[in-house]
């Protein structure tokens, strides 16, 4: 296992410059790609590129809000929208390791606060189900309230209005509000609040030195970027959006480049005493058969696994990824877990060039190593 000293002065070499070395033409193709985005008028974005286990690009691009002179770098902090889901179901790993709670723990009634329209099929749903989105209710289920302000609590109220479409465990229904259950089940599990108890165990050992919660700590973070939303003269700053921090295992982290190429290591296991290989192997097993709309017919095998999306492309499987999107951010997290290469792109706007980077990564992954597959 690498030591953190080094894992640090391979990061200050490489927020300078792509790192010289073989193999590196994943790394250079995907800045110059980055490049020529933020020159043909996206605002800014942040780019990490991890190649046979080693991170080989850190690098920002543009400005943190259109109009200003303060330059993006690796350790500009970003909302980090859906992605923060990954961490999550790291935490509840955590928890499942120290035999402090089960994946089969059942939500009913370990919180006692919370009542399903269908009391039957209600008693069946656990923490598995929450975090792989099967918990068979009506998916987006209150993400709407969520996004008008209604309180976190008080939608839990309210849950008992949701209906079930199908058993728990058999059909995908991604979720807000109800995949933030496991966060209320992990506090009860360690009497410690959600976001303290990640900080402890994942950003603190894991060095993510820039991570955060919420919006005091996303505002709190001086080398922040502005949210940008498009019109039609390109792109225009907004306020961030606070509504999503209300439910902070579905998408309250704040994070940087920096801190998601460490975050990509420990789910390579390089970080054994953070997160440990039998843990991450259930956490990218393939749970469910679910829907990708943004890449059509581009991928196969799409399913969710617990808190990560799992996909083949062209052939070629063991693809983990995750997305995130709020009002003016993008976020892109995708790596290959047999080969440790992956990447990570940030931007801050609204713009497809998040989807596009995805299927540039694909092709160039496949030119990379497609001679080695069919070796093999």
């Amino acid at each position: 296992m690498k030591s953190y000293r080094i894992l640090g002065l391979a990061l200050l070499l490489a927020s300078v410059h792509v790192v010289g070395a073989e193999h590196d033409d994943m790394a250079i193709e995907l800045d110059q790609y980055v490049k020529k985005a933020v020159k043909k008028g996206i605002p800014g974005a942040s780019l990490a590129v991890v190649i046979n286990g080693d991170i080989r690009l850190l690098r920002g691009y543009g400005v943190t809000k259109k109009g200003g002179k303060k330059k993006i770098d690796s350790a500009t902090v970003f909302p980090l929208a859906s992605i923060s889901k990954t961490f999550a179901s790291a935490a509840v790993s955590i928890l499942v390791d120290q035999k402090s709670i089960e994946w089969d723990t059942h939500v009913v009634p370990y919180l006692d606060n919370i009542e399903f329209s269908d009391p039957q099929l209600g008693k069946d749903v656990t923490l598995r189900h929450l975090l792989s989105h099967t918990t068979g209710l009506v998916p987006q289920a209150y993400s709407d309230l969520i996004e008008d302000n209604v309180r976190y609590t008080r939608i839990l109220q309210m849950l008992d209005r949701v209906k079930f479409v199908c058993d728990p465990g058999k059909c995908y229904g991604y979720q807000n509000v109800v995949y933030n259950l496991a966060a209320d089940m992990l506090a009860l599990a360690v009497g410690m609040d959600y976001p303290t108890f990640v900080q402890e165990n994942i950003f603190i050992p894991l060095e993510m030195d820039h991570a955060s919660f919420g919006m005091e700590g996303f505002k709190e973070t001086e080398n922040r970027v502005t949210p940008h939303v498009k019109v039609k003269a390109g792109f225009a700053p907004v306020k961030p959006a606070p509504y999503y921090y209300r439910v902070p295992a579905a998408a309250g982290v704040n994070a940087s480049a920096q801190d998601l190429s460490k975050w990509m290591l420990a789910q390579f296991g390089h970080n054994p005493s953070v997160l440990q290989p039998p843990l991450l192997e259930i956490m990218h097993k393939p749970h469910i058969r679910a829907n990708q709309y943004r890449y059509r017919a581009k991928l196969s095998n799409v399913y969710y696994g617990l808190g990560w999306r799992t996909f083949d492309y062209k052939g070629i499987s063991g693809f983990v990824h995750h997305g995130g999107w709020v009002k003016g951010i993008r976020t892109e997290m995708l790596f290959n877990r047999h080969t440790q290469t992956g990447m990570v792109f940030l931007t801050n706007c609204e713009t497809d060039v998040a989807r596009e980077i995805v299927l540039h990564f694909l092709k160039l992954y496949r030119q990379r190593y497609e001679v080695k597959d069919t070796d093999t």
